[in-house]
C-alpha cells in the first residue's frame, strides 16, 4: 500500500478505472494529505489530480450525475462551488 495515499488506499482515478461501468453515481470530494492522515477540503483546494480524474471518467465512458457535499452557504458560495465543478470535473475554464 502507498503510505502517502488517502485511506483506504489508492487514488480516485485508479478507483474509477477499477470500478469502470459499475459506477452509477459520483460523489465529489477533495482532500489534503497531512502527516497523520488527511482532511476534507473544498473542491480544488486538495491533492486530487482532477485532470487524471477527468481522463479516467472519459476512459470508462461515464456520463451519469455527480453531486457535491455542501455545508450550506449563501449564493456566492454556491456559485463558487458550481464554478469549481465546471472547472475541475468538466474541464471548463
Amino acid at each position: 500500500m502507498d503510505r502517502t495515499s488517502p485511506k483506504p488506499s489508492g487514488y480516485p482515478q485508479d478507483w474509477i478505472r477499477t470500478l469502470g461501468k459499475s459506477i452509477v453515481k459520483v460523489h465529489l470530494k477533495d482532500f489534503k494529505r497531512k502527516q497523520d492522515g488527511y482532511e476534507w477540503v473544498n473542491l480544488g483546494d486538495g491533492d486530487v489530480d482532477w485532470e487524471a480524474v477527468r481522463e479516467a471518467f472519459r476512459e470508462i465512458g461515464y456520463s451519469g450525475s455527480a453531486i457535491t457535499e455542501l455545508k450550506g452557504g449563501d449564493e456566492s458560495y454556491l456559485r463558487d462551488v458550481s464554478r469549481r465543478v465546471d472547472r475541475l470535473v468538466l474541464g471548463r475554464t
